[in-house]
C-alpha cells in the first residue's frame, strides 16, 4: 500500500475559549493510501501526539505498509501497534483504509461499519460568542436553523459568568432546544458540584466532563439533576469510568480511529451508557468520518445529537464540505466510501 501526506491547515473565524485556553487554528495532515482518504488533525492537550510526532508516525507507518496488501474484511485490517501512541496519525491511516475498502466494495463507508446504518444525523451546534448579547443572536440563529441541541463552553471564567451565559442561551434557544454544557475538566470537584446544583434550573441535557478525575465524575453522577458525560478521561481509561458517567462522548481522532471508537461505543451500550460522536474540531475529511461513524452507530438505536456541525465555526478548511449540516441534521450520499472530494 502506497502512503502519502500533505499539511493543511484548518483556521477558525474567531478564537473558540475552553478550559484549556484559546484554540484559533489546527495543523495536520490530508492523507491518501491507494485511493483511501484520510486525515490527522492532532490536538496534544486533548491526549494525541503534537504535529511532529504526527508526521514522524505517518512517514514511519509509510515505510511498514509499503509491502502491505489492501485488506478486504474489517478483522483483516491491522495497523502497526506503535501507531497507538499516536492517535491521531493511526486515525488517519485507518479512515483511508476504511474508505479504500468501502470503494472497492462499492458502498458507504458507514454500511461497512453497520448495514443497517442511516443516511442522516441530528447533529447540535457548538456556539463560540462570548459576549451575552452575541450569544443570545447566535443561539436564536442556530435554533432557527434547525439545530435541536445547542452546545456551550463553560468552566473557563467566573462561575457567575458561566451561570449568565448559559441563562441567555436557554432564554433565546427556548425551552424545546436541547441545551449542552463542555467543562473540559476545568473545574476541580466542589466547584464542578456547585456549578451543577446552580445551573441544573436551565434544564440541561448533560454536562461532558465537568471535572478531570474519573473518582470525581462517579461521584457527581447523580448528585444533580445533570446528567454526567465522560469526554477527555475516555482515551486516558481502561474502560474504568464505565460505571462512573451516564454518556461516553467519542472523539475519533482522539481514539485513534473510527473503529476504537466502535470498540467504546460497544463497551458503553454494555454498560446501558449513552453515546454520543464529536469532532475535535477537525477538517472536512475527518468530520465526515465522524458522520459515517455517527450513521453506524444510529443503526443500534438513538443517541444523542452527534458534535458534527463545527465546520461552520472555520474560516478555512482542508476541502470542500461535501456534507454541511442543514435543519439541523447531516445527509450522508450514497457515494462509495468516504465521500470526500
Amino acid at each position: 500500500m502506497k502512503l502519502s501526506w500533505k499539511s493543511v491547515r484548518v483556521r477558525l473565524r474567531a478564537p473558540l475559549l475552553t478550559a484549556h485556553g484559546e484554540l484559533r487554528e489546527r495543523d495536520g495532515f490530508l492523507v491518501r493510501l491507494d485511493e483511501g482518504r484520510g486525515e490527522a488533525c492532532p490536538l496534544p492537550w486533548f491526549g494525541t501526539e503534537d504535529a511532529a510526532a504526527c508526521a514522524r508516525a505517518l512517514a514511519a507507518a509509510a515505510e511498514a505498509l509499503a509491502p502491505a496488501r489492501a485488506p478486504e474484511r474489517l478483522d483483516q485490517v491491522k495497523l502497526p501497534a506503535w501507531l497507538d501512541a499516536t492517535p491521531a496519525a493511526r486515525h488517519a491511516i485507518e479512515l483511508a483504509v476504511l474508505d479504500g475498502m468501502a470503494q472497492r466494495a462499492g458502498i458507504p463507508l458507514r454500511r461497512l461499519l453497520h448495514a443497517g446504518a442511516v443516511d442522516e444525523v441530528p447533529v447540535g451546534a457548538l456556539l463560540a460568542s462570548r459576549e451575552p448579547a452575541a450569544l443570545a443572536r447566535e443561539a436564536r440563529a442556530a435554533a432557527a436553523e434547525g439545530f435541536g441541541t445547542l452546545k456551550l463552553k463553560v468552566a473557563h471564567g467566573p462561575l457567575a459568568d458561566d451561570l449568565a451565559r448559559a441563562a441567555v442561551v436557554r432564554d433565546a434557544a427556548g425551552p424545546g432546544v436541547r441545551l449542552r454544557l463542555d467543562a473540559n475538566g476545568g473545574w476541580d470537584e466542589p466547584s464542578a458540584l456547585n456549578a451543577l446544583r446552580r445551573l441544573a434550573r436551565l434544564d440541561v441535557e448533560l454536562c461532558e466532563q465537568p471535572s478531570m478525575e474519573v473518582a470525581s465524575l462517579r461521584r457527581l453522577r447523580g448528585a444533580t439533576p445533570v446528567p454526567i458525560a465522560a469526554d477527555e478521561s475516555v482515551p486516558r481509561s481502561n474502560g474504568e469510568l464505565l460505571d462512573a458517567v451516564d454518556a461516553v462522548v467519542l472523539k475519533p481522532m482522539v481514539l485513534g480511529g473510527l473503529l476504537p471508537a466502535l470498540e467504546w461505543a460497544r463497551r458503553a451500550r454494555e454498560h446501558g451508557l449513552r453515546t454520543l460522536v464529536t469532532t475535535s474540531l477537525d477538517g472536512a475529511v475527518a468530520r465526515l468520518g465522524a458522520a459515517q461513524l455517527a450513521a453506524a452507530l444510529l443503526a443500534e438505536g438513538p443517541m444523542p445529537d452527534a458534535g458534527l456541525a463545527t465546520g461552520r465555526l472555520l474560516a478555512s478548511d482542508v476541502c470542500e464540505d461535501p456534507a454541511p449540516p442543514a435543519l439541523g441534521r447531516v445527509a450522508l450520499s450514497q457515494t462509495p466510501g468516504l465521500g470526500a472530494p
